[in-house]
Order: C-alpha cells, then structure tokens, then sequence
C-alpha cells in the first residue's frame, strides 16, 4: 500500500514541477502580476528584464526537475541514488518554504499547503523507502 501511495505521490509531485516550471516560462510576466501582485511594470526597464530573466530560468529549472523526475520515477521509488536525490529535492523545497516563512513572514495559505503536500511526498516517499528489501 505504501509503494502504491508513493509511486501516486512521486508522479504528482514530478507532474506539479513540469506544469508550473512550463507555465512560469511562458506566462512569467503574468503570473507574477496578477498572482504574486508584483508591480513589474514600476520597475525600470533593465530591472524588469533581469528579473524576468532569472524568473524564467528558475521555472526552466523547476520543469527539467520534473522532467528528471518523470524520467526516473521507477529508479526513485527503488530507492538508491535516484531515491536519495529525489529526498533532496522535495526536501530542498520544505526548507527553502519554511525558512522563508519565519525569516519573510507568513506567505499566502495556498503556499501553506504546498509545504504541507511537499512535506506529506517526502514522509511517504522516504517511509516507503526505508521499508524496501535491501538489494545487494
């Protein structure tokens, strides 16, 4: 049951990463005015640029995360190296989330459940890991 729900989770969360990686590179202006409420359009040119410039390339690397993940989604759910580096890379984002959320402050509640639903992938995906057979 627990492979069943991790192999779930693992798929999602690879899925999540390529969706909003793909759509931050096409849409980043947009979303970072209407979501985030940032106001691109006060700052100076070359300041705006930059800023989109380095926002895409942060979603570019989100999607290939997913897409690596999707890649490798049965060598992650049979543990390993593949397994460990998926553990960094959800863990990654918990800390980044939580760290932020003392050091900048309370962000919005749908980013509280992100952390939450990132936080329940790495607890199954690393509970179902450390109940697999060791091999070798």
């Amino acid at each position: 049951m627990m492979a069943r729900i991790s192999a779930v989770l693992v798929l999602a969360y690879a899925a999540m990463l390529c969706v909003v990686g793909a759509a931050g590179i096409v849409s980043a202006h947009w979303e970072l005015t209407q979501l985030f409420h940032l106001p691109l359009d006060q700052q100076m040119p070359e300041v705006r640029a930059t800023f989109l410039n380095q926002y895409r390339f942060l979603k570019a690397i989100e999607l290939a995360a997913g897409i690596a993940c999707l890649a490798s989604r049965q060598a992650i759910l049979e543990g390993g190296l593949a397994g460990t580096l998926f553990l960094i890379l959800v863990a990654s984002g918990v800390v980044a989330r939580s760290i932020a959320w003392i050091v900048d402050g309370t962000p919005a509640p749908v980013f509280l459940v992100f952390l939450a639903l990132e936080l329940l992938v790495f607890v199954v995906t690393l509970l179902h890991l450390r109940t697999r057979p060791a091999h070798g």
